[in-house]
């Protein structure tokens, strides 16, 4: 078995966690301490998920996510409160977030269903996967941690390889489209908007059958609704930390009340981001981060210490690196002979890539921010932990006879 692992992967894991322990250390060197013990704790995680065999995850996945599940209902009643969202379990000095345990109990719960049934013209399995998908990410939703809900997206990608039309992933993305427009416009002029588009398209399209022009009106209805009813949702179930990030989009980063309130964290990430200039000021060299100008720096914002120590370049290659670890996920993946693990490898890569994108575009002002973590870099025990399990598990079903997983 130890012959059969992919090793390249696993010495790109290894210096990405250190490198980003070095950040870390930059930053706080406290911090670091901590993440270097659950660093070395994650390889006693490391042996235990070597001891099973891949069947056994297979077996055991239908009762880790019911667990999970359990676990995301019984943070409301017995989880603290932190920044706003009842998202933790605290034993004394120990924190645990069940919503990282969601994304390992979903991505095999997701493998598990799929290597039985096609989603490919199967309307029944879809609404099983949809059930799956939904119900961790609502309960995650409710806490409210609208980042770590935003995560099961990523599992879109995993079902687009496997036979989901295109049409499911643009319609998701329209509607996160219509939503941000609808709150920074009158909805009735979005309305409006979309009947001129509809009309438009009528005048283009020859030879409209009856059942495509009520499928055409059920659409234009849903999305007017969902326009009408964006803003109220927005003012009435978003914490008020929520809209003013969302909010802080599309505001002059340098008024008063972004410079010194709401945009703060990031104001100065693209500060210390723009800093690092080409080469960088050198390890330990960065006055913003020296400072601690940035509040979050050691969690979301740790890319904006990279790019202030390690300038561009140090930063381009870091995304190379991450780019040829989720490509080699991917490669895999793709080289699987089971569905199972084909399927759980796609996962594994997608909630990387989406960790990736997304927060490397809140330290830069693309998103809102939502509490993003860099996998491998941000300091927490539970993300690091989670990400370590959910690569290993796919570690250890690519170097096992794939056979033994029927």
């Amino acid at each position: 078995m130890l012959r059969n692992i992919d090793w390249r992967i696993v010495i790109i894991y290894m210096i990405m966690i250190f490198f980003g322990c070095m950040n870390l250390y930059s930053v706080s060197p406290e911090k670091a301490e901590k993440q270097l013990i659950w660093i070395l704790l994650s390889f006693f995680f490391i042996f235990i998920i070597f001891l099973f065999k891949p069947i056994h995850y297979k077996h055991i996945t239908p009762f880790l996510f019911l667990f999970t599940l359990f676990l995301l209902i019984g943070v409301f009643f017995f989880g603290k409160n932190v920044n706003g969202s009842k998202s933790w379990y605290v034993f004394g000095s120990i924190s645990f977030q069940p919503s990282e345990l969601a994304k390992i109990s979903t991505s095999l719960m997701i493998a598990h269903i799929m290597s039985q049934e096609n989603i490919e013209n199967n309307n029944k399995a879809l609404l099983h996967i949809s059930i799956i998908l939904v119900l961790p990410s609502f309960l995650i939703l409710l806490q409210p941690d609208p980042g770590s809900s935003i995560v099961f997206s990523s599992f879109l990608l995993t079902l687009y390889r496997e036979g989901l039309s295109i049409s499911f992933i643009l319609y998701f993305l329209f509607y996160i489209l219509l939503f941000v427009v609808s709150i920074n416009l009158s909805p009735w002029i979005v309305i409006l908007l979309l009947f001129i588009s509809f009309i438009f398209f009528f005048f283009l399209k020859k030879n409209i059958s009856f059942l495509d022009l009520f499928f055409y009106i059920f659409l234009f209805i849903s999305f007017s609704v969902f326009s009408f009813f964006s803003p109220f949702v927005f003012q009435k179930f978003f914490k008020q930390h929520h809209k003013d990030r969302i909010n802080i989009l599309f505001q002059n980063e340098f008024d008063r009340k972004y410079r010194d309130n709401v945009g703060y964290n990031l104001l100065y990430s693209k500060t210390a981001i723009g800093s690092g200039k080409f080469f960088g000021k050198g390890y330990q060299k960065g006055t913003v981060t020296k400072g601690k100008f940035v509040p979050e720096q050691h969690t979301d914002y740790i890319f904006c210490t990279v790019g202030e120590e390690w300038g561009f370049i140090g930063s381009v290659i870091l995304i190379i690196f991450y780019l040829l670890f989720i490509s080699r996920i991917y490669f895999l993946s793709e080289r699987q002979k089971n569905i199972f693990g084909r399927i759980f490898g796609y996962s594994v890569g997608n909630i990387l890539f989406i960790h990736l994108i997304i927060n490397l575009g809140m330290v830069m002002g693309l998103f809102p921010t939502i509490g993003i973590v860099l996998p491998f870099f941000s300091y927490g025990g539970s993300s690091l932990w989670s990400f370590t399990v959910l690569l290993f598990i796919f570690i250890r079903i690519d170097a096992s006879d794939q056979t033994s997983l029927i």
